[in-house]
């Protein structure tokens, strides 16, 4: 059976950095994955240590919430980088900080593997959503959420940074056209013992192993609206490894599942 990942996120990048036991996908590679267009997620935001290395990933659902796993909550002070498509390239990306002070993490979250891996950051300073890039593209904006469980299968889309199958980082933002399904259909696709939960969706295309993995944990899985924009419906949440050759499906927290406690929860800060 492949390895759950339950695993280890480097918390710098370097070989001697501190190692912080966590599940779900620290420091990785979106699989099969290939380079998305410049602004093509304004939505998306880089969480990095306060040097700089990135170690998960987030929505940005309002000019001052961040929405990203419960399990990517590790430290007490981090940053947020916004706007940011090449990793070399910061001309128009807006930075943050974060603080373990001011974010909030679902209540019934244990750790580890599991559900409700779930969590919220607020920001003192509030990002521009009205910056206009140099081709006139809008670099930072926020992503719809959706009113109800998303339970059908659909086409969706996965984005994030990390290493590509060969282990090289790339420094260019990564796409992956995905097929989501819902708890039912994953189930069946899990070897026994799972920790998989009815508040999971899944990204499963049986045969192959596309799907996320280390360094795209907290970020988004989304599916296009009739106008053409996004809806972010699931947070990268585990899956097993090794990611390049496991071909179980990648669990995500879904946010329709969550929409009563994101409604909630918004306005903590």
């Amino acid at each position: 059976m492949k390895q759950f990942v339950v695993l280890l996120a480097l918390a710098v990048a370097s070989a001697s950095a501190n190692v912080i036991g966590m599940p779900g996908f620290p420091e990785g590679r979106i699989i099969n994955g290939h380079e998305a267009r410049p602004n093509e997620a304004p939505f998306i935001v880089s969480l990095q240590t306060t040097k700089g290395a990135h170690y998960c990933a987030g929505s940005l659902i309002n000019e001052r919430t961040v929405l990203t796993a419960a399990h990517c909550l590790i430290y007490s002070d981090f940053q947020l980088v916004a706007g940011g498509h090449s990793q070399s390239d910061n001309s128009e990306t807006q930075v943050r900080k974060g603080s373990d002070k001011r974010q909030t993490v679902h209540a019934q979250y244990s750790g580890g593997v599991g559900p409700y891996d779930i969590g919220l950051i607020f920001l003192d300073t509030p990002f521009n959503l009205n910056a206009i890039a140099r081709d006139g593209s809008a670099p930072v904006a926020a992503i719809s959420l959706p009113n109800n469980y998303f339970s059908a299968n659909s086409d969706g889309v996965l984005f994030g940074w990390g290493r590509d199958n060969a282990g090289k980082l790339p420094d260019k933002l990564q796409k992956l056209d995905a097929d989501i399904i819902g708890y039912n259909d994953c189930a069946a696709a899990m070897p026994k013992g799972n920790k998989l939960d009815q508040t999971n969706i899944c990204t499963y295309t049986a045969g192959t192993t596309d799907g996320a993995c280390n360094g795209d944990s907290g970020g988004p899985l989304v599916t296009k609206k009739s106008d053409g924009s996004y809806e972010l419906v699931g947070i990268v949440s585990w899956g097993y490894t090794p990611c390049a050759t496991t071909k179980y499906p990648s669990a995500y927290t879904s946010t329709g599942a969550h929409a009563s406690w994101i409604k909630e929860h918004i306005n903590d800060f």
